[in-house]
């Protein structure tokens, strides 16, 4: 069940990570397939449910987006981060040792993966990343501790493929910061809406300026 549930999160990713990172709106289910490395029947459920509350709009070749941020949304919704936790632990150092201290191949989300994306400075304590428990736990010890401030996520194959710059794509770090859950978090989601609602859309109005100049 929780494998099915992998194989959705990655399509999701997927139509994410194309409109928010290379301005695609366009898009076909056998595409998307191929990308995640899943059945075409899985990517057409997918569709159909965002279909379903007008968050994509179907073509006959394919399907268009009409509305990310409702995307965005739903994934962060029905996302469950805490189930792919493989390792956590704490480290007395202050974050910036920390991150500077992990192995080579993690992938940085949460508060990490947000001042690294957007270069910013942001006062935390927690260090989300995805990588492989063995490896950061020769880092950094296991302690059984209330409140960890290390969390290692398990990663995947195509979260690999998209992230950059060793940071998760920006539909991911947005559905992660989500389910972080924590005050703190959730006012920088509101920053982060705020980014996110600028740009993208500014390029979204120029391609329906493109198509209707076309029509």
């Amino acid at each position: 069940m929780w494998a099915k549930v992998r194989r959705k999160n990655s399509v999701l990713r997927e139509i994410l990570y194309r409109v928010l990172e290379r301005d695609e709106w366009y898009m076909t289910q056998k595409s998307l397939a191929q990308a995640c490395g899943v059945s075409l029947d899985t990517a057409h459920k997918v569709v159909k449910t965002l279909v379903g509350f007008k968050a994509v709009e179907k073509k006959p070749l394919g399907f268009r987006v009409i509305n990310f941020f409702k995307i965005l949304q739903y994934w962060a919704c029905v996302r469950d981060l805490y189930r792919d936790v493989v390792y956590t632990t704490y480290a007395p150092e202050t974050v910036s040792k920390i991150e500077s201290g992990m192995p080579e191949g993690v992938i940085f989300t949460g508060f990490s993966g947000y001042a690294k994306k957007f270069s910013k400075s942001l006062d935390y304590t927690e260090v989300h990343v995805y990588g492989d428990p063995a490896l950061v736990q020769e880092r950094f010890k296991k302690k059984h501790v209330t409140r960890p401030n290390i969390i290692v996520i398990r990663p995947d194959s195509h979260l690999r493929s998209v992230s950059s710059g060793a940071v998760v794509p920006t539909g991911q770090l947005y559905a992660d910061l989500w389910q972080i859950g924590t005050p703190k978090a959730e006012r920088l989601l509101v920053e982060f809406e705020e980014k996110l609602k600028e740009e993208p859309l500014e390029k979204f109005r120029a391609i329906i300026e493109k198509w209707r100049v076309r029509g």
